[in-house]
């Protein structure tokens, strides 16, 4: 056996005190104030959820445990799902408010835990309020992080039509997409709006509409740093639609998208404290 060491913490777990726990709390505070300006209500949902509930309970991410009556049980992994869930099946009768925001952590295997500020807006058809809003909350934070907009329908359809596995746009695999057709190759090299309404021009019918539908996104809120990236992929199951995350360096600072819990459409963000409160501190940024 291992000697484990008093000061040790498990691997992925997290300690903020101090500076950190400070910075952690006014971070929170400020996202929620903007929240509350904007018509979001908090919920907190439990930690422990059954695994029949989750999205996918085959996911060997979650922590799981047995619970009463010999039920698998699994720890909060994904909090947009979970709390759509609840709203929609339990507190709907009660309550009927579309704006909902989180401040809490998701846990994964085998120790990792991930804080999190998150809003849904239930019902919402529209992504660009909810993006601006999570925008607007990184420029309150002293943050000047890229803004990335995609659609996922776009490399959906484009691997449809061109009999390419969609694992090939998963895996952005630039020189397999560069041999391609020529609005694949082209829709690799978009980054910017000019960039953009090129390609809509040069594109088939197929595409057009999405196409579309992924610049006029962005004209709600004017961002400095916004790029596009058509042919991204979502980085989990339930957005199939817009989505975008802001990003640093190598660092996601939030995320969000377009999804359906039934046959709702709804549309949300995360912020990942854990990396706003590292890279505040690592540039020495005091957001008050």
């Amino acid at each position: 056996m291992t000697l484990i060491l008093e000061h040790e913490l498990p691997q992925g777990s997290k300690l903020y005190f101090d500076t950190s726990a400070k910075l952690k709390r006014d971070i929170e505070s400020l996202a929620v104030e903007y929240l509350y300006q904007n018509d979001y209500k908090e919920i907190v949902t439990p930690i422990f959820t059954f695994l029949e509930h989750q999205e996918d309970f085959s996911n060997r991410q979650l922590l799981r445990l047995s619970g009463e009556s010999n039920h698998q049980i699994g720890l909060r992994y994904d909090t947009t799902f979970d709390a759509m869930r609840i709203i929609t099946k339990r507190i709907a009768h009660s309550s009927e408010h579309k704006k909902w925001f989180y401040v809490q952590p998701v846990f994964s295997y085998p120790t990792t835990e991930i804080h999190q500020i998150g809003a849904e807006h239930l019902g919402s058809d529209s992504l660009s309020p909810v993006m601006c809003l999570g925008a607007s909350i990184m420029t309150a934070l002293k943050l000047k992080p890229f803004l990335q907009i995609s659609n996922m329908k776009i490399p959906l359809l484009c691997a449809k039509h061109s009999g390419v596995d969609i694992e090939s746009f998963a895996a952005l695999k630039i020189e397999e997409l560069l041999q391609m057709d020529s609005y694949i190759a082209q829709l690799v090299r978009v980054s910017s709006k000019d960039e953009l309404k090129e390609a809509i021009k040069k594109a088939p019918a197929f595409l057009k509409n999405e196409l579309e539908r992924l610049l006029e996104c962005a004209s709600y809120c004017e961002y400095e740093n916004t790029l596009f990236s058509p042919l991204a992929c979502a980085p989990n199951s339930y957005y199939g639609d817009l989505f975008f995350k802001m990003f640093i360096n190598n660092a996601t600072l939030l995320q969000g998208g377009k999804y359906s819990i039934g046959k709702q459409s709804s549309c949300g963000f995360a912020i990942y404290t854990d990396e706003v409160v590292e890279y505040l501190l690592l540039n020495n940024i005091s957001i008050k």
